[in-house]
């Protein structure tokens, strides 16, 4: 029973973490869509992606960031107490915290001009795939193209683009932290 549980709870999470404009509370995402998600997901430790959002449409307005937490720990830990326990069947769910905030135009001007122009770069080495903490990046709209995903440090050949890749995670966490400044 756990295996199925644990399944659930991992594929319920995966989810949310690729369908941030999915997730409640929609209202201050609402009429956005995503341009942008990175993620990282830690191991051991949670799973965070950053999805960009801006409006769908023509008209103007500021852009945001949606960060969405897995507290898989937190998750595995709960359902290996409740399967010890045998007390009662709970039904399988995922720890999701979810954040928002709004992103300065100014500062991820730059950040999405660049995006425009970034493409998967090759793989010229065939190292072996490290366990561990995983990163990645993928686009939407007209940056559909782009999806990259890599462990530990990255290809050699891609540690230009992953650089960008954490200056723009920064740029994300440190709206929110930001955010969490000025309401806090």
């Amino acid at each position: 029973m756990m295996s199925d549980s644990w399944e659930s709870i991992e594929k319920n999470a995966l989810w949310a973490l690729g369908h941030a404009v999915d997730l409640s509370p929609r209202d201050p995402v609402a009429g956005m869509s995503p341009l942008l998600r990175l993620w990282e997901y830690r191991s051991p430790g949670p799973y965070t992606s950053w999805t960009i959002l801006s409006s769908g449409n023509d008209e103007p307005g500021r852009p945001m960031v949606r960060e969405v937490v897995w507290k898989r720990m937190q998750d595995e830990k709960h359902l290996a107490s409740v399967d010890r326990k045998h007390k009662r069947r709970t039904k399988a769910h995922s720890t999701i915290h979810v954040r928002d905030a709004e992103i300065s135009s100014k500062d991820l001007g730059p950040f999405m001009e660049a995006a425009a122009r970034l493409f998967v770069p090759s793989q010229a080495s065939e190292e072996p795939v490290s366990p561990g903490d995983s990163w990645g990046i993928e686009g939407y709209r007209s940056l559909a193209y782009l999806r990259m995903e890599w462990r530990g440090s990255g290809p050699v050949e891609w540690a230009e683009t992953i650089g960008w890749v954490t200056r723009l995670r920064e740029l994300l966490v440190a709206s929110l932290k930001e955010r969490e400044e000025i309401s806090g």
